[in-house]
């Protein structure tokens, strides 16, 4: 036994983990992470300049779920796995260099990165922080090509590399703004190079793990799609050059993404997927070319996922396309009979409070909310996907209306909610398992569904919800907009249960 073992097996997991007020050395808004550094250098003033990084140049590293990600990870692995401070002490001596020299360059950066972060004593400090809490038990074996295997030992170096890459995301990221990079995916690769190639995995190639990867799963779409691929020439794309798009968007976008409640395996071979959806099978020609998400320049704005969720059905059998359409309508014209009519100047003002600060309508979490009340209204779960954005809201204000209609006092508000954040659990404590199973109507939710998977989809919904944050939105009662929504987890476990039995 280690003589870290039995500290460290008391130590919460992070996805789980909840900071306390002191816990919290990283906080963020928009554009920033803000980091206590003042108090390094003895200074009086805590809103001085030095405390913060801007992330302001990676568009995708500037949105709320990454940097809440990346401040609650450095928060945890602070508390407790480096309590002398030492990452904290050493990233300021680094943004006080970056702040107060102009002849401080790139590689003066590299150099003291790799001097006082990406160095052996933050690693193994790293190392301790995945080994408790890695859970995953990966068992896939490739015959064909070993190369496509992936052991724990490769999953845990990914999380490795993840963590390492969240420590220097606020530094080189300032770095840019500071000295206003343009190509910054370019940029970032250089950093990253090395952490994929760090002395601390010299026992396996990860970067040309995840290119075989890509490869694979590339030459199965080109197989499957020899026409669409035939015509990529006009766009200078092939087999080869895509795979390595697709890695490059791996380590730049996804990499950084990592939590271990997830698993990452799975979440690089989606990305790959992505890739070959938005890129190139899903992609209309002839006249009507329009590339979803497949623009890698940082300055444009790529297609919203409401943009995708929009396309969803826009498939290659155009009588199923129009099936869809036609029930859609009318399923949509039953809804606004019995939860309508929906004022436009409502539906106006829920678009306007969703799309505040960049922020996406659709959040996938509170999607899946919604929609599981209306499948039944559509009788299928396919045709809902045809809706546009004013029917997605008014399904929100459906779905607040019904749930308020059944005496429920919380979920109604998030259904309807601008979601700040969503933090996936899958499982509760103890004693909100107790909780769940002592009210009244957990026996007819086992009843009605008399199945395991749905009764464990269920309590990660319970969970998710106790976790995450929302905001109100409310048309009609404006004190009450714009409030966070306080969660208590005994009437969220209630009013699932009562949600559940609605479906």
């Amino acid at each position: 036994m280690g003589k870290y073992d039995t500290v460290e097996n008391q130590i919460p997991i992070v996805d789980d983990w909840t900071p306390n007020a002191d816990d919290i050395i990283f906080t963020n808004r928009k554009d920033l992470i803000i980091a206590p550094i003042y108090m390094i250098y003895h200074m009086e003033d805590a809103a001085n300049s030095i405390n913060m990084f801007s992330i302001k140049p990676k568009k995708s590293y500037n949105s709320d779920l990454l940097r809440d990600h990346t401040c609650h990870y450095l928060n945890y692995f602070e508390k407790f796995f480096d309590p002398e401070k030492e990452y904290l002490t050493n990233i300021a001596y680094l943004k006080f260099m970056v702040d107060n020299f102009n002849d401080y360059n790139m590689q003066n950066l590299i150099y003291d990165l790799n001097r006082y972060i990406l160095q052996p004593s933050i690693y193994g400090k790293i190392d301790r922080m995945v080994e408790r809490n890695y859970s995953l038990v990966l068992m896939y074996k490739s015959r064909n090509n070993p190369q496509l295997q992936y052991t724990d030992h490769h999953a845990k170096v990914l999380m490795t590399i993840s963590i390492a890459m969240n420590m220097i995301i606020p530094i080189i990221t300032h770095f840019a703004y500071k000295h206003k990079i343009g190509d910054i995916d370019e940029y970032l690769l250089d950093y990253y190079d090395y952490i994929l190639y760090a002395p601390q995995f010299h026992d396996v190639d990860i970067a040309a793990k995840l290119y075989e990867t890509s490869v694979s799963n590339v030459s199965r779409n080109v197989k499957n799609n020899p026409i669409i691929w035939s015509m990529q020439d006009i766009r200078g794309k092939d087999m080869v050059t895509h795979s390595e798009g697709a890695v490059r968007n791996i380590i730049i976008n996804i990499i950084p993404k990592y939590t271990f409640s997830q698993n990452m395996i799975s979440l690089n071979y989606t990305s790959i997927q992505k890739s070959n959806k938005f890129q190139i099978t899903d992609i209309q020609y002839e006249f009507n070319y329009i590339p979803l998400s497949s623009s890698r320049r940082e300055g444009e704005d790529n297609a919203s996922d409401f943009d995708r969720f929009e396309a969803n059905l826009t498939k290659a059998d155009e009588s199923l396309y129009l099936q869809n359409e036609i029930n859609y309508q009318y399923s949509m014209r039953k809804i606004e009979d019995k939860f309508g009519p929906f004022d436009p100047k409502e539906v106006a003002f829920y678009r306007k409070e969703l799309t505040d600060e960049n922020h996406e309508i659709i959040n996938n979490f509170q999607k899946q909310l919604i929609f599981n009340l209306f499948y039944k209204y559509f009788g299928d779960t396919t045709s809902i996907n045809a809706i546009n954005g004013d029917d997605y809201i008014k399904l929100m204000i459906a779905a607040r209306k019904m749930l308020k209609d059944n005496m429920l006092a919380i979920l109604p508000y998030v259904v309807s909610s601008k979601v700040n954040k969503v933090v996936s659990r899958k499982n509760l404590n103890k004693k909100e398992l107790l909780e769940m199973e002592a009210d009244q109507n957990y026996p007819l939710v086992v009843e009605k569904y008399k199945n395991q998977k749905v009764l464990h989809q269920i309590l990660g919904t319970i969970a998710t919800i106790i976790t995450s944050s929302f905001t109100a939105i409310d048309y009609h009662d404006k004190e009450l907009n714009g409030l966070p929504i306080h969660i208590d987890s005994k009437f969220i476990i209630k009013e699932t249960l009562l949600y559940v039995l609605l479906i």
